[in-house]
């Protein structure tokens, strides 16, 4: 598993290759071809890609997206709003499926990736989404059977967005159509999937994961977490840039809440430091792993932050509230 900023992530299941959002230039309002390659190429130095995910329509997300879709020529499954930009952009209307939510994609006989219809954030601490607000947003349950444990496939969540609480277990609502809350809609995907635990919940948001976490980590006994959706806002000192490397550090001490929670919950936190960090996610759990020459590509130091110099998150001071 690579996560190259924002909720960009790709993930290599032996020889199939997913890409999720993949956004690569700050602030763009059309496709940057040349940054779309540079990426591709730094993630055919360690995989493929065969499928691409898309969570929602934004620009820190969707931009590049028909991008990806002309230069690797695989299939795109996104929200409505990202596929009308992939045709307009010139690539088959055939390439990109609009998703509603309850689609199963059988990548091949070991991985399956289930879309769960989820929820965008919401800005401010007495915000509430009743169920018609933001965004189409969906989350990506994929499950990858491994020899280590036989009979009980590995289990991931990731979503590139996301609220909590009341929102989670509000039903949904799009175009006069009423769907399951997000809750439901994962329990859903966890039991087409026969799955009883989340191995691995990858949580998108920047703020208030903690609202999130109350409902997701018991209900799903999740039993690692990786909080992403970082480095998207520019701070003192920097924009996201690749070449640049994450300008401002995630610290847990930032969000006491989540982090007192997680900790009685008996749930790591497992955080990126900088883009191209690579993980390797078995059985055993989730592990560090060297990707040297993906960084060298970018400048990037083979561990820790850099080059450039980190400032402060943005969003210090809220991302969490009173009551959450």
């Amino acid at each position: 598993m690579t996560w190259f900023g924002i909720t960009n992530w790709h993930y290599q299941i032996g020889t199939a290759g997913l890409l999720l959002d993949g956004e690569t230039k700050s602030s763009a309002a059309t496709p940057d071809v040349a940054s779309v390659t540079k990426a591709f190429n730094t993630i055919k130095l360690r995989g493929n890609i065969d499928y691409i995910l898309v969570g929602h329509e934004h620009v820190d997300h969707a931009v590049q997206v028909p991008e990806w879709a002309k230069q690797t020529g695989k299939p795109v499954y996104a929200p409505t709003a990202v596929c009308a930009a992939v045709v307009k952009y010139g690539n088959p209307a055939s390439q990109c499926t609009s998703l509603k939510g309850g689609e199963t994609i059988r990548v091949n006989e070991d991985i399956t990736v289930r879309v769960v219809r989820w929820v965008h954030s919401v800005s401010g601490c007495t915000a509430f989404g009743n169920g018609t607000n933001g965004p189409e947003t969906f989350g990506f349950l994929i499950s990858a059977k491994t020899r280590d444990r036989p009979g009980q496939p590995l289990q991931l969540y990731v979503s590139d967005s996301g609220a909590g609480g009341k929102d989670l277990t509000t039903p949904r609502v799009a175009d006069g159509v009423t769907y399951g809350s997000p809750m439901d809609n994962l329990k859903a995907a966890m039991a087409a999937a026969g799955a009883t635990q989340l191995d691995l919940w990858q949580g998108g948001p920047e703020s208030r994961v903690v609202t999130q976490a109350r409902l997701v980590v018991p209900t799903f006994k999740v039993k690692t977490f990786m909080p992403h959706h970082l480095g998207v806002r520019g701070n003192s000192v920097s924009e996201f840039n690749l070449e640049y490397g994450l300008h401002f550090p995630y610290f847990p001490d930032e969000q006491p809440l989540l982090r007192d929670f997680l900790k009685s919950s008996g749930v790591p936190q497992v955080v990126p430091v900088n883009y191209w960090d690579a993980w390797t996610f078995d059985a055993s759990g989730v592990k560090t792993t060297e990707s040297t020459n993906q960084k060298a590509a970018y400048g990037i130091p083979a561990t820790g932050p850099g080059p450039g110099k980190q400032g402060e998150n943005p969003r210090a001071g809220a991302l969490e509230c009173a009551g959450d």
